[in-house]
C-alpha cells in the first residue's frame, strides 16, 4: 500500500497541518459559518492556490480534520469499532465539548453528518451479502444519524452519562438498527 501523496512529503504534511490548526484555533473563536477561507490563510500562513491544492474548500478541510472520527464512527453499526475505541474518541469530545458543541449544529453539522452518511453508505456496501429492506442510501442516514445524534444531546448537556457507558450502548444501538432492516432470505 502506498502512502498518501497528503502524508508523504514532509512540507505538505506541515501545509495540512497548519491549515487543520488554524482552522481549530478559529473554531473556538466563531462559529463555523463565520470562518472564511482568508481567515484560514490569515491565520496558517499558507496561500491560497496552495490551500486549494490540499483542500477543495472549508467543508473539505472539516472532514478532513474529523477523519478519524466520523470513519471509527461510521465502523460502529458494522461491529468493526468497539466500546473502547468509542469511549475514547467520546472522551475526546467531552474534554473538548466547547469546539466540538461549536462544530456539533449549523452548516458544520451538516458537512460531519453527510460525511457520516456516506461513509456509513459505503460500509454496507462493502458488507454485502445481506439485502437491505430499505436502500443503503436510507440505512446509511438511520445509522448515521441514530448514532450521532445521542452524541450531540449528551455534549449539549440534555442528559448525563458516562463515556464509557455512553460507547456501550451506542455500540449496541446501530447493531441492533441495522441487524431489523436486513429482509429475512426467503428460500
Amino acid at each position: 500500500m502506498r502512502p498518501s501523496p497528503h502524508t508523504s512529503d514532509p512540507r505538505r504534511r506541515r501545509t495540512r497541518e497548519a491549515l487543520q490548526s488554524a482552522f481549530i484555533v478559529l473554531a473556538l473563536q466563531r462559529r463555523y459559518d463565520q470562518i472564511r477561507i482568508h481567515d484560514l490563510l490569515e491565520a496558517s500562513g499558507v496561500g491560497r492556490s496552495t490551500f486549494h491544492e490540499h483542500f477543495a474548500g472549508k467543508d473539505a478541510l472539516l472532514c478532513a480534520r474529523m477523519e478519524g472520527a466520523i470513519s471509527l464512527l461510521a465502523d460502529v453499526p458494522t461491529g468493526k469499532a468497539g466500546a473502547p475505541q468509542v469511549a475514547v474518541l467520546l472522551t475526546h469530545f467531552w474534554d473538548n465539548r466547547d469546539l466540538a458543541r461549536g462544530l456539533f449544529q449549523g452548516s458544520a453539522l451538516r458537512v460531519i453528518r453527510n460525511a457520516r452518511i456516506s461513509q456509513v453508505e459505503g460500509r454496507l456496501a462493502r458488507r454485502g451479502g445481506a439485502r437491505l429492506r430499505l436502500p443503503p442510501r436510507l440505512a446509511a442516514h438511520a445509522l448515521a444519524d441514530g448514532l450521532f445524534s445521542p452524541i450531540v444531546a449528551w455534549l449539549s448537556g440534555d442528559a448525563s452519562q458516562r463515556s464509557d457507558d455512553l460507547a456501550v450502548a451506542l455500540g449496541i444501538s446501530p447493531v441492533a438498527t441495522l441487524a431489523s432492516m436486513v429482509a429475512a432470505s426467503s428460500d
